[in-house]
């Protein structure tokens, strides 16, 4: 990720301070913390398998326990340390570097509004994981019955770095609108810092964050807030800075274009953040963890479902673009049992690792050009009613060779489904339908004959990691656990 640092990807913190290569060598440790298993893998599949996107072709585990509810801690416990390292790192550029450590002090600057950034898209993913969401009135959107009535407890805020054992700290758990105040207050820093930022020392890549990927995740954070005028805005600014900055818009209406979103030998027409894996540097998760090794090659576990594939009418370049006949290419054979997942007996290629299979690298995209727009579509139905909405869905839609839809054929209700079904045609394993459903308070929709799991069941927050609860006396666990 980055070159010419010594140590290149870990360094002891407590000589980070004045050492410009041992900082550069921390925020590459902050960004390769993001190829990690749990940030990687969990964060973007899990999500579909814990929904109703993907499921285990017979014979396969990977993700099996969140397709058939039996994880006990759904999708995020395991990822609590890698979370929680990767804030430190980012609090070390948010705070740690000592004034005069770089010559020019812009580059110092660039680094603390990285920090701030992946602190905040840390943060959020967390707090979706161990707390309910915002309701848009300063409370969370929590079950009327059951254990988690009433609970609206998020995660642990660290701001300071944690430079040695001896100056850690018990850290009780703040609320959920506490955490989102920190989350809002670091992307309005980072924003400014990157607007005050000269043009020669500006981000020109979405492999880095940048002002556009602050604006987009700040659209993601009001969305979950439910503040639809701000996520309206901000997604609009996404929009607008990613187009100058980076050329980026909606791919082409094709398949060829629509799948080089996901194809690293092609380049991302959409990108506003990814995390850039570089297979030579053994940047993936590997053979067994990596996303194309639970979708499309060596395991071929995951596969699209038939709920899924019944939501993409004919001709939609997706449909071509994103799934193919399971194949593994690490054996040049066919996987077996992909037709008792969905008929057509399809694989997903968004994870394809198409620069050399038998490394499983893929570059990451945490932030597009196509979320931006769903996100504004939901927000102007919020604000401005059912015709706004089904209008900028339209826009997604004919970038997808999807028919137009008729804005008098939906009320708010149906609207709102039509926008949800989009996400999942677009958004599939991308680390957002359980999500989508927890943040509106719905049970979460199961497949193949698995119950679906109800809002008021203790599994829709995962459980606060055992050694957390064990060496901190100031925490207090989820909910029914």
């Amino acid at each position: 990720m980055v070159e010419d640092t010594a140590p290149s990807q870990s360094v002891s913190q407590g000589v980070a301070l004045s050492n410009p290569d041992a900082i550069l060598g921390v925020r590459a440790s902050m960004f390769d913390r993001m190829h990690d298993e749990q940030t990687s893998t969990d964060w973007l599949l899990g999500p579909a398998a814990y929904g109703d996107n993907t499921f285990a072709r017979a014979g396969q585990q990977r993700h099996r326990g969140l397709n058939e509810n039996d994880n006990r801690s759904g999708i995020g416990t395991g990822a609590y340390d890698e979370i929680y390292n990767l804030i430190n790192d980012a609090n070390v550029l948010v705070s740690g570097i000592e004034e005069g450590a770089f010559s020019n002090p812009d580059v110092a600057d660039k680094l603390e509004a990285e920090g701030l950034f992946m602190r905040a898209l840390a943060m959020h993913h967390a707090t979706r994981i161990f707390g309910y969401d915002p309701d848009g009135q300063g409370g969370v959107v929590d079950p009327n019955s059951g254990p988690g009535q009433g609970f609206d407890s998020g995660i642990q805020i660290k701001t300071t770095p944690t430079l040695d054992l001896e100056n850690a700290e018990d850290t009780p758990r703040s609320t959920v609108s506490e955490v989102y105040g920190q989350i809002t207050s670091d992307l309005e820093d980072a924003i400014d810092l990157y607007q005050n930022l000269p043009s020669d020392v500006k981000e020109s890549s979405p492999f880095f964050p940048s002002e556009a990927a602050a604006q987009a995740l700040m659209a993601r954070v009001k969305l979950y807030q439910r503040d639809w005028s701000a996520a309206d805005t901000r997604a609009q600014n996404a929009l607008d800075l990613a187009s100058s900055a980076f050329g980026s818009g909606l791919a082409e209406p094709d398949s060829g274009s629509v799948r080089s979103i996901f194809d690293e030998r092609s380049g991302n027409p959409e990108a506003i953040f990814t995390i850039q894996t570089n297979p030579q540097a053994g940047e993936s998760p590997g053979t067994n963890d990596a996303l194309s090794s639970y979708t499309s090659i060596f395991f071929g576990a995951q596969l699209p479902t038939q709920d899924l594939i019944d939501l993409y009418e004919p001709g939609d370049a997706r449909l071509a673009g994103w799934y193919d006949p399971c194949f593994d290419e690490d054996s040049g054979s066919p996987f077996s049992g992909c037709d008792q997942i969905n008929d057509n007996g399809f694989e997903l290629k968004k994870w394809a690792s198409e620069r050399d299979p038998s490394q499983f690298a893929d570059n990451h995209p945490h932030l597009r050009v196509a979320e931006m727009v769903l996100i504004q579509a939901e927000a102007r139905l919020n604000q401005s009613g059912v015709s706004e909405a089904i209008s900028r869905l339209n826009d997604l839609r004919r970038q997808r060779n999807a028919s137009t839809l008729n804005a008098s054929n939906f009320d708010p209700s149906s609207a709102l489904q039509e926008i949800l079904d989009e996400r999942r045609r677009e958004l599939v394993a991308e680390g957002h339908r359980f999500f989508d459903q927890k943040r509106l308070g719905r049970d979460i929709r199961k497949v193949q004959g698995i119950d679906d799991i109800q809002f008021r069941d203790r599994a829709i927050l995962d459980d606060y990691p055992d050694g957390e609860l064990l060496t901190d006396d100031s925490l207090s666990g989820n909910p029914g656990y």
